[in-house]
C-alpha cells in the first residue's frame, strides 16, 4: 500500500498487539508483469516476523502491458 508515495507502515504487532516494531531490510523481484516489494518486520516484543507484499504493474498503462505480453 501506498499512501502519498510512501509505504504505510504497520502500527502494531498482528500477533501480540505490541508496538516495538523493527523493520528488516525490504527485497524486490519482479515476476512476469509485476514487482513485488516484500517488507518484512519482526516485533520486539514477542518476537513473532511479518510480511507486507507490494504489489505494482511493471507497466502503468493497459496498452504497455497488452503489448509486452503479445507473442510475437
Amino acid at each position: 500500500m501506498k499512501d502519498g508515495g510512501l509505504v504505510m507502515e504497520p502500527i502494531m504487532c498482528p500477533y501480540c498487539g505490541g508496538t516495538n516494531l523493527f523493520q528488516e531490510d525490504d527485497y524486490s523481484i519482479e515476476l512476469d508483469f509485476e514487482y513485488w516489494t516484500i517488507h518484512h518486520w519482526e516485533c520486539l516484543d514477542c518476537a513473532q516476523s511479518f510480511d507486507k507484499i507490494e504489489i505494482l504493474p511493471a507497466s502503468n498503462s493497459f496498452e504497455a502491458i497488452n503489448n509486452e505480453s503479445t507473442i510475437h
